[in-house]
């Protein structure tokens, strides 16, 4: 029980976050900050929370950052994409997933190095 509420709690704070970042930035600049940053987040999280309860990482991340992030828009966004220029939609898909992957590994990287270090 204590997984299903930290994951809930997490999800909770984490849409609500999304949301924020979309109402400031709009949709499309929205998406992808919550993505990058929470790329970034999730490689952090994996460095720095492997030590942490169960509870801890799924709150962070299956949680907080799972729902923070949001491939189910990015998806619909490409479909929409793709309907009106394929060349556009490969662009968007391959640039989207490439800084979203770069992100992550850098956030690997600043967990696991620096002033991150316990």
């Amino acid at each position: 029980m204590k997984n299903i509420l930290a994951v809930g709690f997490g999800g909770m704070a984490g849409s609500l976050l999304r949301m924020a970042v979309f109402q400031f930035a709009g949709a499309g600049l929205g998406l992808w900050l919550v993505n990058i940053v929470g790329s970034f987040a999730i490689g952090i999280a994996a460095a720095r929370l492997a030590k942490r309860s169960a509870e801890t990482r799924l709150f962070v991340s299956t949680g907080l950052i799972g729902s923070f992030t949001s491939f189910s828009a990015f998806s619909a966004d490409w479909f929409r994409l793709l309907e009106t220029s394929l060349i556009t939609g490969i662009i968007y898909a391959f640039g989207m997933t490439a800084a979203s992957i770069a992100a992550a590994a850098l956030g690997l990287l600043a967990g696991r190095k620096g002033r991150w270090n316990d």
